[in-house]
């Protein structure tokens, strides 16, 4: 009798535990769609993308989660001209992928992976025949890219995304690829509040017989984020590239809509000023030891940030640049201020409103939300920058700060303006403001070029060197600047409402004795005095 009590005991604990561990599993699983389903909510959020199915089949083990996305084309669709021909039909295309999701309490247990958690999500990309087979080309029998999502118990995860290597090479051509991989590993907090990131990419060569090529190497990001008792995500964050290599063998015309990229990104209309057009020459380009560092940090109700970056080496063609060095930090940026203009932005509609009336709007946001930021004594401060150039070295340093600004003093500019503190130390080379004055003159005097009267661009040239020179002078007798060695340096400080240029009082406009205020055309005019 006792080994058949014995045998009941042992299947009556392997049936408990089979129950018990069914039990986990699915509440695993219930929670796992949790989180799934905050991901997704943050993807269809996106603007880029819009959803044209979702679905979710919870099972007892597993579950199936899949999705397809389309392109925005209404956001996307004022900006379809400027992409490549072979591109413009992937618009149309659907992204499909599927997760695959194993519950918890041991999602890899399969695998002889017995890390705890809710769930291991794997997903799946969903490619047409072709698709697969051109990528087979690169990748032969890998899969091009793998995702897999950890999801641990506490609502938090972590995620990971591989890219494999591969070296491709078309004889015919002589076109040459080399791609080293990329890795992405990405630990995140419940609600998705904090998160560590940090991506790989050591490698990429691209090589074209007849055209050039183009190379980088070391490339690495890295961040560390968590939210403030503002609200305000703090933090740091930090991209570093070891090398970046172009060379161009042909001419390439480029004319580059900067201002509708900028509108594309933030939603924000900056003008048509900013867009450049001309030709990208046979050249050489290189960079080396290239990093950027921010780092955000909260003191009581304030935020202050830091930015850093700065090159070893930067050549384009024979003209070298280098090192560079800028440090700027933002300091007592008032945090509940920052967190609620950035969401009163985030809500203003953008998809098809014409752009006058969003630029109005965003102007509104602004001064009815971000006003406080300027009442509570912000300070912009240029730690250092550094440039060594060909024809010199660019230095600047100073700040620009408000102090004690009141509501009051938005009705009055002169009052408005003594609320501003502002120094600045410049010192830069002649030849580079030539060479910028040149540039400009070139710019404003550039005419179509199917029309048959082109202006002499030597002339251009010479008129506005010649400006440059007289209007230097004037300023280096009046001491106003002083240039040594080829370098022209200065200094201005500017408080209480006083100007000073190299220390020499400069008066402000509404400062010139002579200056009378507007009259009315209606109205007779003052009798001077005799």
């Amino acid at each position: 009798m006792l080994p058949n009590r014995r045998l009941i005991i042992a299947g009556a604990t392997l049936g408990g535990l089979f129950v018990l561990y069914g039990g986990a599993t699915l509440w695993a699983g219930v929670k796992a769609e949790q989180t799934l389903q905050e991901q997704h909510k943050m993807l269809a959020d996106l603007p880029l993308f819009k959803v044209k199915s979702h679905s979710y089949q919870r099972g007892w083990f597993s579950s199936t989660e899949t999705t397809e996305l389309v392109f925005n084309r209404h956001l996307s669709g004022p900006y379809e001209n400027m992409l490549p021909d072979n591109v413009k039909p992937l618009l149309n295309a659907t992204i499909k992928f599927t997760n695959h999701v194993k519950h918890g309490p041991f999602p890899g247990i399969g695998d002889f992976d017995f890390r705890p958690g809710r769930a291991l999500v794997r997903t799946e990309f969903a490619m047409s025949d072709s698709t697969r087979k051109t990528l087979a080309s690169f990748f032969g029998d890998k899969e091009p890219i793998t995702i897999v999502n950890r999801l641990g118990f506490g609502g938090g995860g972590e995620l990971g995304v591989t890219v494999p290597a591969f070296d491709y090479e078309e004889a015919l051509s002589g076109v040459k690829m080399k791609w080293k991989g990329f890795d992405l590993k990405l630990d995140y907090a419940d609600g998705y509040k904090e998160y560590k990131t940090e991506a790989l990419s050591p490698g990429f060569l691209l090589e074209a017989a007849s055209k050039g090529s183009i190379a980088f190497d070391g490339v690495r990001y890295l961040s560390d984020i968590r939210p403030g008792n503002t609200g305000v995500k703090l933090g740091t964050s930090e991209l570093t590239v070891g090398n970046v290599r172009l060379n161009s063998r042909e001419s390439v015309p480029y004319s580059i809509k900067l201002n509708e990229l900028v509108y594309l990104m933030t939603r924000v209309r900056i003008g048509e000023f900013i867009n450049p057009s001309g030709e990208f020459k046979p050249s050489a380009v290189t960079l080396k030891d290239f990093r950027y560092q921010i780092v955000t940090s909260e003191q009581d109700d304030y935020v202050n940030t830091r930015g850093k970056l700065n090159f070893a080496e930067f050549n384009f063609n024979d003209h070298r640049y280098g090192p560079m060095r800028l440090d700027i930090s933002a300091n007592h940026l008032h945090g509940p201020t920052l967190v609620k203009l950035d969401q009163a932005i985030g809500q203003i509609p953008f998809e098809g409103v014409d752009p006058a009336l969003l630029r109005k709007q965003y102007i509104d946001t602004i001064k009815k939300n971000g006003i406080p930021l300027l009442q509570n004594d912000p300070k912009v401060v240029i730690n250092e920058f550094y440039l060594k150039m060909p024809s010199g070295e660019a230095k600047l340093e100073g700040s620009l700060g408000v102090k004690g600004l009141q509501p009051a003093d938005l009705n009055d500019a002169s009052q408005f303006l003594k609320r501003f503190d502002v120094d600045a130390k410049l010192s830069l080379p002649r030849q580079t403001l030539e060479d910028l004055v040149i540039a400009q003159a070139r710019t404003l005097f550039t005419v179509d070029q199917s029309a048959e009267d082109q202006p002499n661009m030597k002339e251009v040239e010479d008129l506005a060197k010649n400006l440059l020179d007289s209007q230097l002078a004037q300023w280096k007798s009046e001491q106003y600047i002083v240039e040594d060695k080829g370098q022209i340096n200065t200094e201005l400080n500017y408080g209480a409402g006083v100007l000073t240029i190299n220390k020499k009082k400069v008066a402000l406009p509404w400062e010139e004795i002579d200056l009378e205020p507007p009259h009315d055309a209606s109205q007779p005019a003052t009798t001077q005095k005799k």
